[in-house]
């Protein structure tokens, strides 16, 4: 089963002071380990990057010579809007996965569970239960402790029909719904079904500084050096 990766890398570094997916993990950007990930799966044939307009050029520097072809698009102003036009550049229907480019350590066996778990739904998504225990917290105070027994927290790469959410994405659009974080909630919201898989703890997300040396140490123990 061929499928198309929409890598979302639109980010403006904000809240980490610099743009994260062009900093380097252990010698390499993080954009292109993430992309040789996807690059080098069997069932992956098409990857699309949405990075800031500003980084075009750069980006398609960066993952020159990758194993599977690559079109570099212009992000949005959003993550939503970059992921929207990243499937506007799919060429007709099949399977996408949408991945984060500041989750490196993304594995060839997560990528083939998430596929196989998506079958004939609409989404599948690769989730972790949650282990430690929640507080809702309003003005400083404990207002509840929350049941945990069914909270997951959820990662990417998520899989879906390419026409499904490309439909989805485009009714979340009507209804002015701009600011999605998660594309398995804009299915939710068109009323479709999101199976889920298991997750990989290592697959953590690049969002803070003290991220980048976690992933470091993780990379280093996955290889056995640098």
């Amino acid at each position: 089963m061929a499928a198309s990766a929409v890598i979302v890398a639109g980010g403006s570094g904000t809240r980490f002071g610099r743009k994260k997916q062009f900093l380097d993990l252990c010698g390499v950007p993080l954009i292109r380990r993430t992309v040789d990930v996807f690059a080098s799966h069997e069932a992956v044939d098409t990857i699309i990057v949405a990075v800031p307009p500003e980084d075009i050029d750069l980006t398609r520097q960066i993952l020159e010579g990758a194993a599977s072809p690559v079109r570099v698009v212009q992000g949005g102003r959003t993550r939503q809007e970059s992921v929207y036009n990243g499937l506007l550049n799919i060429a007709g229907a099949g399977t996408v996965l949408v991945h984060d480019a500041v989750r490196p350590l993304v594995t060839g066996e997560l990528i083939s569970r998430v596929l196989e778990g998506l079958g004939e739904g609409d989404a599948c998504i690769p989730v972790l239960a949650v282990s430690n225990t929640l507080k809702e917290v309003r003005e400083g105070v404990v207002v509840r402790t929350v049941p945990r027994s069914d909270l997951y927290e959820v990662q990417t790469p998520q899989a879906f029909p390419v026409l499904k959410i490309l439909k989805a994405h485009t009714l979340a659009r009507q209804r002015g719904i701009l600011d999605a974080t998660d594309d398995s909630a804009v299915i939710e919201q068109a009323g479709g079904v999101v199976r889920v898989v298991e997750g990989d703890p290592f697959n953590i997300k690049i969002t803070v500084a003290k991220d980048l040396e976690i992933a470091e140490a993780m990379l280093t123990c996955r290889t056995g050096s640098v």
